[in-house]
């Protein structure tokens, strides 16, 4: 039983160290990004997914000043 728990900790501490999870990775914080349809911006959280960061204006587009996004 001691050995189980000691090879499922190795394995464990394999697996977080080879970053098998880096391949589902969208984005490195801190990074924002528009909308694909310009509607508003994308904030991109710990996970390194893009998360809704909110929604533009009426009236107005997001659009990139300085490689960020901005609602003009």
């Amino acid at each position: 039983m001691q050995f189980f728990a000691v090879v499922a900790l190795a394995a464990t501490a394999l697996a977080a160290s080879t970053g098998l999870e880096s391949r589902y990775t969208q984005c490195s914080p801190p990074s924002y990004a528009c909308k694909p349809d310009h509607s508003g911006w994308l904030v991109c959280n710990v996970d390194g997914t893009f998360l809704d960061g909110g929604v533009c204006p009426k009236g107005t587009k997001c659009t990139y000043i300085d490689n960020l996004p901005y609602c003009v």
